[in-house]
């Protein structure tokens, strides 16, 4: 299926800004992809339903999690005004172009807040997620264990634990985690190592 006009101009000049920096598109969509091995930075130009054109999201998704599907961790849609497409092409790539850089933007912002786990740290555990005892608990006490905090691991970790949902899919992750519970810290590296390296989009 070929993409409509303004797809095409979304995703050149998403090219044109993110290309240098190692930012790939994902497939033929309006998602791109910076991959840090341990987490992702996602860009998605959203469309709405009966409208052309895009608003932007961007944020992290952690890679210490086995799932099928990538997901806004940490921060989700932008502060911006839904972009719209008339027909009027250099208008358009000149709206897009400043979304791409705000994207850019965040980008960078996230490489230096998680350019290495102890640095990492501070950022994860000042977050505050739309789960936050259940997914929160789960990132800050991963975090924790990679820096060798064991009793910060633990607590976030007995957080979850506590918590309830009629998902299955909470089972399933404190499954995981009562397994990372009881390996020793080289294991537990071990096997966070082990879940990224099966992670890609």
């Amino acid at each position: 299926m070929t993409p409509p006009d303004h797809s095409k101009i979304i995703n050149k000049t998403a090219k044109k800004v993110f290309g240098p920096y190692g930012i790939k598109q994902k497939g033929k969509s309006r998602i791109w992809l910076d991959d840090h091995g341990w987490y992702t930075t996602i860009i998605e130009f959203q469309p709405f339903s009966g409208r052309q054109g895009t608003t932007l999201n961007v944020g992290v998704n952690f890679n210490w999690q086995e799932q099928a599907y990538f997901s806004f961790d940490i921060c989700y849609r932008q502060d911006v005004d839904f972009v719209e497409y008339t027909e009027n092409e250099d208008h358009f790539s000149k709206e897009v172009e400043q979304l791409c850089e705000i994207a850019l933007n965040k980008a960078l912002e996230y490489i230096e807040n998680l350019q290495n786990t102890h640095k990492a740290k501070a950022f994860i555990l000042n977050h505050l997620y739309t789960s936050e005892n259940i997914w929160g608990s789960y990132h800050k006490g991963t975090i924790c264990g990679l820096t060798n905090d064991l009793i910060e691991q633990n607590h976030y970790y007995q957080k979850l634990l506590q918590e309830n949902h009629p998902g299955e899919w909470l089972n399933e992750l404190k499954e995981q985690v009562q397994l990372l519970m009881t390996n020793s810290d080289h294991k537990f590296k071990e096997k966070i190592v082990a879940i990224i390296k099966k992670q890609g989009f």
